[in-house]
């Protein structure tokens, strides 16, 4: 059981045991759009017409509730609206991977700014799950993060959380160590929008270095030297491949200022991103293996045949990929 030791434990019925995909990678923040107190929504939590739940609620007087266990998934990221950010389509439910955080706001439109004692609540208890779980202390993006539900349901929630104070967040993620140095987070100077990173002198850093910048220590004067971002051949050879939003995988070298062990570090993410979209689409393929065995009246294989072959192309395209890589780690 993972609970934490500041939170009034409060639990509701309405949770899955266990996480298919392993371990949470993000926080989704929420505003309840409605309600007076951290326990009166959490009571609400275990109405039977509810049928929803949070991980967690916090009060406008910085109380915080715990109503599902950090090991199990809360119902409250369910249902994904067009638009979604990209990475939610990788799995069956974006609840499996990810923790939710309610913040009390009385008005149905979420127009509540967070109170002091709510905010430094909800700033508090982040910094704690994702130290528990080693979730990236930056905005949200497809390697994990913090972002708001309106990103997995932007029409029906576009006001999910409604205000919340981001800058501060990062800023209290990313206390200063020695010299110029952040403790994760966004380096002085440089812009994130979720999806680049920024450096100071104009130049987009993606996947990859914009992940390790984001999650250790960084010199906010230690620029990317040039442009780094570039397809690879597999790439160019492998056109269909992709998310299916047109952001392809990059995993060009970069010449950077940086050292080699943070170099070897960016080979080692890129590497457990292919593996980890394989195993993604490997467990699609025998969910629908199973099923076909399962209702012999129906036919699946259409769907069975055109994954396989989806997965084949992507472990083609994966070991050139990763031979391609080994010699940069020379």
């Amino acid at each position: 059981m993972t609970r934490d030791p500041q939170a009034l434990w409060y639990p509701s019925p309405f949770c899955t045991e266990g996480r298919p995909e392993g371990a949470p990678r993000w926080i989704v923040l929420h505003g309840t759009a409605g309600g007076s107190s951290a326990t009166n929504i959490a009571e609400w939590f275990r109405n039977p017409g509810a049928q929803v739940s949070s991980h967690y609620v916090i009060g406008q007087d910085g109380q915080i509730v715990q109503c599902v266990d950090e090991d199990d998934w809360a119902w409250a990221n369910g249902v994904l609206d067009a638009g979604y950010d990209y990475w939610w389509g990788w799995y069956g439910n974006p609840n499996h991977v990810t923790i939710s955080i309610e913040h009390v706001k009385s008005s149905s439109d979420n127009h509540d700014r967070l109170s002091e004692e709510q905010k430094r609540a909800s700033f508090a208890l982040i910094q704690r799950i994702c130290d528990r779980w080693g979730i990236p202390k930056r905005p949200g993006d497809e390697n994990g993060g913090i972002l708001g539900h309106n990103s997995i349901a932007p029409i029906n929630l576009a006001d999910c959380p409604g205000p919340y104070p981001w800058d501060e967040l990062w800023a209290f993620l990313g206390k200063k160590n020695e010299g110029d140095q952040k403790v994760g987070g966004i380096p002085n100077g440089w812009k994130d929008n979720g999806k680049e990173l920024v450096a100071p002198n104009g130049i987009k850093v993606v996947r990859g270095f914009r992940d390790y910048i984001l999650s250790h220590p960084w010199e906010a004067g230690n620029y990317p030297i040039e442009t780094e971002v570039a397809l690879s051949p597999v790439e160019l050879s492998n056109p269909s491949l992709g998310n299916g939003t047109g952001q392809r995988f990059r995993w060009a070298a970069l010449k950077w200022t940086a050292s080699k062990g943070i170099y070897l570090s960016w080979i080692g993410q890129e590497e457990k991103y292919l593996r980890e979209k394989l195993d993604s689409l490997q467990k699609q393929l025998k969910q629908l293996q199973d099923q076909l065995a399962a209702e012999k009246g129906k036919n699946h294989a259409a769907e069975v045949e055109t994954l396989k072959q989806q997965l084949a192309q992507y472990q083609q395209a994966a070991k050139q990929a990763l031979s391609a890589l080994q010699p940069l780690a020379k």
